[in-house]
């Protein structure tokens, strides 16, 4: 089952940030989505491929995922915690 923040509508920017930082930090570590309110998700595979700056009220996430067709093997993003519909950890 997955469990969302929200409801179609935005949230807090830092209760979302608060939900990304228990799911990267949840033991054992669950993948995890961010849903962004252009449409997107990116799933988070694992913790290491997530950061949060430290401080009650960080402006970005910085995400990594693989890419195979780049020479270190992965491609980096950094997400506005604004445009952050919602977290989306399974079975919460």
């Amino acid at each position: 089952m997955l469990t969302s923040l929200t409801d179609n509508r935005r949230s807090d920017p830092r209760r979302n940030v608060e939900r990304i930082r228990q799911a990267m930090h949840r033991q054992p570590f669950r993948p995890f989505a961010i849903h962004l309110v252009d449409g997107s998700v990116w799933m988070v595979q694992h913790p290491d491929f997530i950061a949060v700056t430290p401080g009650n009220r960080p402006r970005e996430v910085a995400f990594f995922v693989e890419a195979g067709n780049r020479a270190d093997g992965y491609e980096s993003h950094w997400i506005d915690v604004s445009l952050i519909l919602s977290v989306i950890v399974p079975g919460e």
